[in-house]
């Protein structure tokens, strides 16, 4: 596989349309000097939207039959600007007319409640992730980007991946027949063999610096990636997600996956309001090893504990960290979660599982009064 080097442009190359909960539209713009409100009235005509403004002020936008923002909604349009080597949104208080797109990494119309920003409209790199086209052979270079790639309704597509990549099961299955290659491990992938499979998308996890320098080098040679965001909380899975299904053009399946877990937290979020909770200390665990890896703050995991209005054991730890044995009988859980494939869903399996467990383990209240689950 032969490569031609590229320059690599961070800039934006069309415009972002929220209307919020992730239902976003986009349009790449030839000129990228052309300012938000043309490129605007573009896009809605290109998708048949009914647009209203107010000088340069955007007032609603009609789609579907159906006026943004509602009546009786705080939300209100306002124009979103990235900087280039940014990442967050910045609302633009100045005249929309003034600027041209391709001053900034993104540029977006958004429908947000005051103190609110929309969706992220470039990856963990700064780099803008609109307009990719269809993927065809993707490399992932971490677990939770396999998953997050599946979830987006793209597994089947996948050609490389990382060695510790075992979900879903097709992956697992591809990674053991050689119809997907290992590119290594999450912490030495191999650029060369990433090369030869030449990929159209790579994702890898933007907080990783092997990964940040395999996807410099990839996109110095004009191949497609991503740099997803560190899962540390729903929110931003929910945003990975979205990001993965726009770049690769796995838009609606993702789509899709986000209304799950959104229906999901909100079916929590009820279940809350009937006061059934009870606020408990909690130990998510990736094993049931003697010293294991356990969610500590800042995860996705310690997220949802916090959401149940329960406490993680663990919150005062950075991310997922392994720890002593000792620290699980002294912090003594009520309900210990294992997140691990290493058993089966049968009872023996479950009573195998409790057998194998250290001193420490049955000290605790969760194995006493048989609350550990998997």
């Amino acid at each position: 596989c032969v490569f031609t080097p590229v320059q690599e442009t961070s800039a934006a190359q069309g415009i972002i349309l929220d209307f919020g909960d992730y239902d976003i539209s986009y349009l790449g713009v030839d000129d990228a000097d052309e300012n938000p409100v043309d490129s605007l009235n573009e896009l809605c005509d290109y998708y048949g939207f009914q647009i209203s403004w107010n000088g340069d002020e955007l007032v609603s936008i009609t789609k579907e039959l159906m006026t943004y923002p509602e009546t009786g909604s705080q939300a209100i349009w306002k124009l979103y600007v990235t900087e280039r080597g940014e990442l967050n949104w910045k609302q633009y208080n100045g005249s929309p007319s003034d600027i041209a797109i391709g001053d900034y990494s993104a540029v977006c119309w958004g429908l947000c409640i005051p103190g609110d920003t929309p969706t992220p409209g470039v990856d963990a790199m700064g780099v803008n992730f609109y307009g990719y086209g269809q993927c065809y052979r993707i490399v992932s270079l971490a677990p939770s980007c396999t998953e997050t790639i599946a979830a987006s309704g793209a597994a089947n597509i996948i050609v490389g991946a990382d060695e510790y990549s075992n979900y879903p099961s097709s992956v697992a299955k591809g990674l053991d027949d050689g119809s997907i290659v290992s590119v290594g491990g999450y912490t030495n992938p191999s650029y060369e063999v990433i090369a030869q499979l030449n990929p159209d998308m790579i994702i890898g996890v933007g907080d990783q610096s092997v990964h940040r320098s395999v996807i410099d080098k990839m996109r110095a040679h004009g191949v497609n990636c991503l740099a997803t965001f560190s899962g540390d909380s729903i929110k931003t899975i929910m945003d990975n997600t979205y990001m993965i299904g726009a770049a690769t053009n796995y838009y609606l399946k993702s789509q899709q996956t986000i209304e799950q877990i959104e229906d999901a937290m909100d079916a929590l979020d009820n279940v809350l309001l009937e006061g059934k909770s009870v606020r408990s200390d909690v130990m998510i665990s990736l094993s049931t090893s003697k010293s294991p890896w356990i969610a500590g703050g800042n995860t996705y995991a310690s997220d949802v504990i916090n959401r149940v209005l329960c406490n993680n054991i663990y919150e005062s730890e950075s991310n997922w960290v392994m720890v002593n044995s000792e620290t699980v009988a002294l912090n003594d859980p009520d309900f210990i979660i294992i997140v691990s494939s290493d058993y089966g869903n049968s009872d023996s399996e479950y009573e195998d599982m409790l057998s194998s467990l250290s001193a420490e383990w049955r000290s605790t209240k969760a194995f006493k009064e048989g609350n550990i689950f998997m």
